[in-house]
């Protein structure tokens, strides 16, 4: 049995209140025995339930309570017997108390909806607030984005597409005090099956330096630490068989930065 959705259904509220028949009675007190967090919401409920009757309770108007006197005191008459027994309260006083139980069961219903929409208000809170934490702590950690822009003596190069592919771009952040080098494919599609990138470096025009191949990130970072060049000039990324290649393809070159 799902115990909470039990305990969500409102029958816990009818039961303190006196709403359910003796077998329901029955079998929410068997729920309570056998299961200890239905007693507990059981009783915090009744505790509630007190703390409102106490906190909303109003004087009766005192021709209520002579009414009642008198209902009491009054001599039964034989047309208010049934079968030799008297019968139970007044007819009148029977319907104000139902009214006032079916009040007091919505209110509490209400009170314990709106105290349960808290708890997951005040949960989702406790989420968003970790995230930040957890936000905040990747800030400090070096090997982050926003740490590593910050980081002194960097230099940005942007690459370009090419004739044949105007659309993309890619960016190098390349650090001559650190001797480290990332790379931020921030717009270069997913290559084609069989296919693989592959990010060179440019040194006084000379043959092109290999930095090895890469995958697209797939887990939220977007910055890919390469090999550090020193005196690279420019850099270039072409699209090769998987497992790269020893020279650069000419008719594949996806991105190039100007030479410097």
């Amino acid at each position: 049995m799902d115990i909470q959705s039990y305990i969500s259904s409102g029958v816990l509220e009818l039961y303190v209140i006196g709403q359910l028949s003796p077998r329901e009675m029955r079998e929410v007190e068997k729920m309570a025995a056998e299961y200890p967090e239905v007693k507990k919401e059981l009783t915090a409920i009744e505790q509630t339930l007190e703390a409102y009757s106490m906190k909303n309770q109003t004087a009766p108007k005192p021709s209520t309570f002579d009414k009642i006197k008198s209902e009491i005191q009054s001599p039964t008459s034989p047309t208010d017997k049934d079968d030799g027994k008297a019968k139970g309260l007044p007819v009148w006083l029977g319907v104000l108390l139902g009214a006032l139980g079916v009040i007091l069961a919505i209110a509490f219903f209400n009170a314990q909806q709106q105290q349960r929409s808290l708890q997951v208000e005040n949960e989702a809170l406790n989420v968003a607030l970790q995230q930040c934490e957890t936000v905040n702590q990747d800030q400090l950690d070096p090997d982050r984005p926003m740490a590593i822009f910050r980081t002194d003596g960097n230099s940005t190069i942007l690459l370009a597409g090419t004739e044949a592919n105007p659309d993309l771009q890619a960016a190098v952040y390349f650090n001559p005090l650190s001797q480290k080098s990332y790379l931020d494919p921030f717009q270069l599609p997913a290559p084609i099956s069989g296919k693989q990138y592959q990010l060179w470096a440019l040194i006084d025009g000379q043959q092109p330096t290999d930095m090895g191949v890469f995958d697209l990130p797939t887990d939220g970072q977007s910055l890919i630490e390469v090999p550090y060049i020193a005196n690279a000039q420019a850099f270039a990324i072409t699209l090769e068989p998987e497992g790269g290649s020893i020279e650069p393809t000419l008719a594949d070159m996806q991105v190039i930065s100007n030479q410097s």
